[in-house]
């Protein structure tokens, strides 16, 4: 699974790189430049630095899954509760898809419904400054209609993660044996090889004993017919 934890490292910072750009950008709407600027140095940072000093852990993986929920925050609160601020967390889901592990999945959405379910009670609680969502009321089935899709969303890309993932080592466990199998055709090969040579030299030996048992019957042949003229 190395070569395809690399290739989905790369693919996962572009995102976070991604999501970054998006915060800074959407920072023009309501003077939110700490926020965006802050989330996205915080995103970055702690990737490079969890990737720098465990570099054979998986632990930064867990930390942009982290990160995908907290932006997902952060532009709701910059957008001022705006609805379509939401779906950012199903676009990171499917995302960590990539991992194939359905475990990078449980950051992401732990921090998705622990947000939804503190901002949405401090805004109808009536705090000023807290932004969930632009409606003036959110009734409490709605709210759990609301957090329930979000984690059959996040099921489902989990599911498709393992199953990815089994279908990945089954693909290796084939390469594997066709491997196998190959190194015993090539071992047989050789040896095919090594015995056709040796019946190659024990032939050339057969026919060089052949030539001298013709020379030496030919050779006794000739003493024979000497030996019968001089007795006639």
């Amino acid at each position: 699974m190395q070569n395809l934890y690399e290739r989905a490292d790369e693919f996962t910072f572009r995102f976070l790189l991604a999501y970054s750009v998006f915060g800074i950008a959407i920072s023009t709407y309501y003077d939110t430049w700490l926020i965006g600027l802050s989330t996205a140095a915080l995103a970055i940072g702690s990737w490079f630095a969890f990737k720098l000093l465990l570099p054979t852990h998986s632990l930064h993986r867990y930390v942009a899954s982290g990160f995908f929920g907290v932006f997902v925050g952060t532009f709701i609160y910059q957008m001022h509760g705006l609805f379509e601020m939401h779906f950012f967390a199903f676009i990171g889901s499917a995302i960590l898809i990539v991992y194939q592990n359905w475990r990078y999945q449980i950051p992401l959405i732990t921090f998705i419904v622990i947000h939804h379910a503190v901002f949405a009670y401090l805004q109808y609680s009536g705090m000023s400054g807290v932004y969930f969502t632009q409606l003036e009321y959110m009734s409490l089935h709605t709210f759990i209609y609301h957090a329930c899709l979000a984690i059959t969303v996040v099921m489902v890309c989990g599911y498709w993660a393992h199953h990815f993932k089994k279908l990945t080592l089954a693909d290796a466990a084939k390469s594997l044996e066709l491997s196998n199998r190959m190194d015993l055709v090539n071992k047989m090969n050789k040896k095919l090889t090594k015995s056709q040579q040796e019946l190659s030299v024990k032939n050339d030996e057969l026919e060089n004993t052949k030539s001298k048992l013709l020379s030496l019957t030919e050779k006794q042949a000739n003493m024979y017919e000497r030996l019968r003229k001089g007795v006639n």
